[in-house]
């Protein structure tokens, strides 16, 4: 196997500014310090102090200048920076190189749970999604405790490939015609804001791409799940494509291009068509349903969703 196409230049802080802009104003929460900007994103206060000059989106407040966060996120990816977002997709990168080695692939995901209510941190009551619990791939689950549930999982080995249909072949080209760019929720579901700028995360691209394959006549649909990477499992959204047998497989045109661009995957070994078999566990969910939720101190209904899309719920072993 090749190793990693070189990464993509990074952008120059114009051009970083002029994408980041590209969000509404509306959509912005400027909660995150310079101090936790430099700490936690690895961007340094000369760096912030050029873009801030540029136009990058800010506030203060009498400490300082504050930012927004998915903005910070987004500038570090888009740097080049070695930051915890940009860890996360190295990650689920090594997940998929491991899952199309071509041998099936077992792992144990970790599901801890934490209340999101301060006002009560005892007796609370958590349940796993049956669609969980009940996907084919689940060999085990065991509850040791209250709040953390164990899921044995068995990905099957990944096969070859066939390549695309034309129309298929269409629908590739326009996953390669989107940007990567970190959303907050209010523009998860906005394909407006999508035809007007070109950006997408995974969730808003899945749903693009599935209207877009409707049109072409491709059979697909969205599929959500997990991205089965060590340590940190990480909730993610993909397609799947119909053959012509019948079977449903997954495809995820619009990462595998994003992640080649970032050198963090071959792109000769990962092109946009390739199945990504056996690193990623489909859970038949809609694509905002939480996997797992909370039910409150005393298992009273109505509780808040513990699920926070970090690190701190699912564990990967």
């Amino acid at each position: 196997m090749s190793t990693p196409v070189p990464a993509s230049a990074p952008a120059t802080p114009e051009a970083v500014v002029g994408q980041v802009r590209l969000v509404p104003d509306g959509h912005r929460d400027f909660d995150t310090s310079l101090e936790h900007a430099t700490r936690f994103h690895r961007l340094s206060r000369a760096c912030l102090e050029q873009l801030v000059e540029q136009g990058l989106p800010h506030s203060s407040d009498a400490t300082g200048l504050l930012f927004d966060r998915y903005d910070l996120r987004n500038v570090a990816l888009l740097l080049g920076v070695r930051s915890p977002q940009r860890a996360t997709y190295e990650a689920m990168a090594a997940a998929l190189r491991a899952g199309g080695a071509g041998a099936a692939v077992r792992r144990t995901v970790v599901v801890r749970a934490y209340c999101p209510d301060r006002e009560h941190c005892a007796g609370c009551a958590f349940v796993l999604d049956p669609a969980v619990t009940s996907a084919p791939e689940v060999v085990a689950v065991r509850r040791p405790e209250a709040s953390r549930f164990e899921v044995d999982v068995l990905l099957a080995a990944a096969d070859a490939t066939p390549p695309p249909t034309p129309e298929q072949r269409r629908l590739l080209d326009e996953a390669a015609g989107l940007r990567f760019h970190l959303l907050p929720p209010g523009l998860t579901a906005d394909l407006g804001f999508l035809r007007e700028t070109g950006l997408a995360d995974c969730t808003l691209a899945v749903r693009h791409l599935v209207a877009w394959a409707g049109e072409l006549g491709v059979p697909a649909r969205p599929a959500t799940g997990l991205c089965l990477s060590r340590p940190f499992a990480n909730r993610h959204h993909w397609l799947e494509l119909r053959d012509v047998e019948g079977r449903w497989w997954p495809a995820d045109p619009f990462f595998l291009r994003t992640l080649a661009g970032w050198g963090l995957l071959a792109d000769g070994d990962w092109p946009a068509h390739r199945r990504p078999v056996g690193a990623y566990w489909r859970v038949d969910l809609d694509l905002d349903v939480p996997m797992l939720r909370h039910r409150g101190a005393g298992g009273a209904a109505g509780g808040s969703p513990p699920e926070r899309l970090g690190p701190a719920y699912f564990l990967v072993q």
